[in-house]
């Protein structure tokens, strides 16, 4: 088994981290990425209220209708 001192591990790193970065960036992919953190509890409760009240706006303006009570229709803007 080889033997190599931390020193040079990091000497080595430091010399190919440019061209490992750079690799990294070339390959990286186009699409979105995803939230990696969960949401702040104030966040979910403001998003909430956001969303019942644009549900709200949509079934006064006559955009939601109850097809049964499990179908419903949306009309998108």
């Amino acid at each position: 088994m080889k033997e190599i001192d931390f020193s040079d591990l990091n000497d080595w790193i430091q010399s190919n981290k440019q061209d490992v970065e750079r690799q990294l960036l070339q390959e990286k992919s186009e699409q979105r990425t995803f939230r990696t953190r969960p949401r702040d509890p104030d966040e979910i409760k403001i998003l909430d209220i956001l969303s019942k009240k644009k549900w709200e706006k949509a079934e006064q303006e006559g955009k939601i209708k109850y097809l049964s009570e499990r179908v419903w229709y949306y009309e998108l803007d």
